[in-house]
């Protein structure tokens, strides 16, 4: 029992404590003003118990469905791909961002990670602090910013 049907009670328990004639215009207003505040608390109940029913309803259709997306979508893996470490890279030369992940980073007998620019080609040395170089021409290297 809500708070509200508690009240109507006590309305009804006061107005019969007062021994209203109910025969009277006033008597019969009381009790048809309490009459119907009674039934108002009990649809007031009926609505709760339904919310509440409702409420269960939709859990469990979540439930179901985050199942439905672990069993179909297989979200944990994609979850796991993401997760890859992936570098952005400015070539210093034509200003083109390109992106490296970490298959790309592989030494070559040098002990440096030489990569190139995908729009113009230009040799770009990364270092292990992800720092870019220019190789010139005449191997002098030039320090870039990624």
């Amino acid at each position: 029992m809500n708070n509200f049907s508690e009240k109507v009670s006590y309305l009804k328990g006061l107005m019969e404590g007062m021994d209203m004639d109910k025969s009277t215009n006033e008597g019969k207003l009381f009790a048809k003003i309490i009459e119907t505040l009674d039934e108002f608390a009990n649809e007031v109940n009926y609505i709760n118990e339904d919310l509440e029913d409702m409420e269960e309803y939709l859990d469990a259709m979540d439930d179901d469905l985050t199942d439905l997306e672990d069993d179909f979508y297989d979200l944990e893996d994609q979850d796991d791909e993401d997760d890859e470490d992936f570098y952005e890279v400015e070539c210093p030369s034509c200003d083109e961002i390109f992106y490296l992940d970490d298959s790309d980073l592989v030494f070559d007998e040098e002990g440096l990670i030489k990569v190139s620019c995908p729009s113009c080609g230009e040799v770009i040395i990364i270092n292990e602090e992800m720092d870019c170089f220019i190789e010139d021409e005449e191997d002098e290297v030039e320090e870039t910013e990624v």
